[in-house]
């Protein structure tokens, strides 16, 4: 139990440390993956070229992390709860299973480049929380705009659903509105509500 408490603590600082940098990142004025040349190919002279790589490369690696983290977690926790079931035959165990709560808005495109794709939402991830945004309180999604709206060029929550391979799971994702991903809106993707 303490290791998988453990590791819920790294992710969370983790997670700390990739926003940090994607905040960074973005007071350089560039993204994850806008060029650092111009149209004719030299170097731009606006930004901080080595400065930028290095926040990228910080970034990647902390991002492979966070994934290597993440199944550490999935494990310890798959372990832990065979455990559980295990003890729960030889004493009376009560397991609290937390609420869940349902989704409230599906994914139903993705433009390339855009701050969605950016953070790694997909077509046909289900909506859990959206920043303070959740089932409760979207109000048909015009909750969900004005929270786009608040939080353009910082950093919002998002907990979707997802299907893997067959596997549901859960995934946390940080989305940072912006306008100057090249396309319309702020988000470059298409929500719809359940």
């Amino acid at each position: 139990m303490e290791h998988a408490q453990d590791l819920l603590k790294q992710k969370d600082a983790l997670e700390n440390e990739i926003r940090e940098l994607e905040l960074d990142l973005r007071s350089h004025g560039v993204t994850k993956t806008e060029a650092l040349v111009d149209s004719e190919g030299f170097p731009r002279s606006d930004v901080d070229i080595g400065t930028i790589r290095e926040i990228r490369r910080s970034l990647v690696y902390k991002q492979n992390d966070l994934k290597e983290l993440m199944r550490q977690i999935e494990h310890s926790l798959a372990v832990l709860h065979k455990d559980a079931s295990q003890d729960k035959g030889d004493m009376d165990l009560k397991v609290e299973t937390p609420t869940l709560q349902r989704p409230f808005a599906r994914v139903g495109k993705v433009a390339l480049n855009s701050p969605a794709s950016d953070a790694g939402l997909a077509v046909g991830d289900m909506i859990v929380t959206y920043g303070s945004v959740n089932e409760h309180n979207h109000d048909n999604l015009r909750q969900l705009v004005t929270e786009t709206a608040e939080n353009v060029l910082k950093p919002i929550e998002v907990l979707v659903n997802r299907v893997i391979n067959g596997q549901p799971q859960t995934k946390t994702l940080v989305l940072t509105p912006r306008r100057d991903w090249g396309g319309d809106g702020v988000l470059g993707c298409y929500i719809v509500p359940l």
